[in-house]
């Protein structure tokens, strides 16, 4: 029968980690610091460079170096992991109890090869020091990882390592090791769980690199849709927007209008504050608008400082009860930062037999021209699309 050479399978282990850090490395430094936790991942991969090698010094090297410091090492890793996959998923990274788990169980391993020398008290206590690590993990991927398959096949493999680094803690807890040591090739459990953890330190790499890429590509995406300024949609993304608005219209039926709302007098902002407090002020209105708009509705920055708002499911004259109280609430809210400064909006509506936004985007753009002419702070709407 074929048998595992273990300690070959540990020495692998720290091959596929030195290699995995180097790839995470690398996403460490061209990726954007938006994405969080890749320093940790790339310093628990490190360290379990460095941790299998103390294993495989096991009688070989001092207790202190091969148990203690290996082990400790290992705790450590999985925590870093634990800490990058916390600070990832945005969660508050849970130190304090991460280090006094790693002190705490490495302290017990020492008493255990000191004190009270136990093989079986080392390999429980570790293995349930990692279950936490891996199970918090796991739970995290489950809570806030969303349903695409890179977090999902992340979460499956952290709960594979969870169960099988607690079912090793329990047959040591429960069945006893009868004098079994780290490299024993007729304990089956022992072979499973070390050659686990060789394929899972290269899996869960892998997985996370996934996760990490496929943030990547979303944030990418949101850049690419989104006014860097004022974080509304930039032109291409209102009319990709308008344009899965109408072809829901020409299915479903129902209507559509659109506000095209340009900031008076702007350009005097600019040439006498600065043009930093230009953007500050487009900053500012750009967060009102959102707060004022109702749900369904897309904002975005059409240019300068003017805004087109689509308002799919929305009549004429809600339209304009909204522009309305839009025009309202703008000129109180630039009345407490920055003196006469209004807006005006054109209001158009979306035929239904239109395929395309161009034609009612120059209706309102035709409207605000007019709210323009006739004093601007004013909301002006053409009717028909004919116009």
């Amino acid at each position: 029968m074929l048998q595992l050479d273990l300690k070959t399978t540990v020495f692998l282990a720290s091959i596929m980690s030195a290699l995995m850090s180097v790839v995470l490395l690398s996403a460490y430094h061209s990726f954007p610091r938006s994405i969080r936790g890749i320093g940790q991942w790339v310093a628990g991969s490190l360290v379990l460079v460095v941790a299998p090698m103390l294993f495989w010094l096991r009688d070989i090297a001092p207790a202190w170096i091969s148990i203690v410091l290996a082990n400790g090492l290992l705790l450590a890793a999985v925590a870093l992991w634990t800490l990058g996959t916390q600070a990832f998923y945005g969660r508050p990274p849970a130190r304090r109890p991460a280090a006094i788990v790693v002190v705490a169980a490495t302290l017990a391993v020492t008493w255990f090869v000191y004190g009270r020398e136990s093989y079986e008290a080392r390999v429980t206590i570790v293995t349930f020091a990692m279950g936490i690590f891996f199970g918090a993990q796991a739970l995290l991927v489950l809570r806030h990882g969303g349903r695409d398959f890179s977090a999902r096949f992340f979460g499956f493999l952290l709960a594979v390592q969870t169960l099988v680094v607690l079912a090793r803690g329990m047959a040591s807890l429960f069945a006893g090791l009868g004098g079994q040591t780290l490299f024993a090739a007729n304990d089956v459990i022992q072979t499973v769980y070390l050659g686990s953890y060789t394929l899972m330190d290269l899996g869960l790499s892998v997985a996370f690199m996934l996760v990490i890429t496929r943030r990547l590509h979303v944030e990418l995406d949101i850049l690419s849709r989104t006014d860097p300024l004022t974080q509304l949609l930039n032109r291409r993304a209102l009319y990709d927007a308008g344009q899965r608005e109408l072809a829901h219209m020409a299915e479903h039926g129902g209507e559509m209008a659109l506000l095209l709302i340009d900031l008076d007098h702007f350009k005097h902002i600019n040439d006498s504050l600065g043009h930093a407090e230009g953007d500050r002020v487009l900053t500012a209105f750009s967060a009102m608008l959102k707060r004022e708009l109702p749900a369904g509705a897309h904002p975005g920055r059409f240019g300068g400082e003017e805004f087109l708002v689509l308002l799919p499911r929305t009549t004429m004259a809600a339209a304009l009860a909204l522009a309305e109280r839009l025009r309202a609430t703008s000129s109180r809210f630039f009345g407490r930062q920055v003196a006469d400064l209004t807006i005006s909006i054109g209001v158009a509506s979306v035929d239904k037999a239109e395929h395309r936004l161009d034609g009612a985007v120059r209706r309102a753009d035709l409207a605000l021209y007019r709210a323009k002419s006739a004093g601007r702070n004013r909301v002006e709407a053409v009717m028909e699309a004919a116009a």
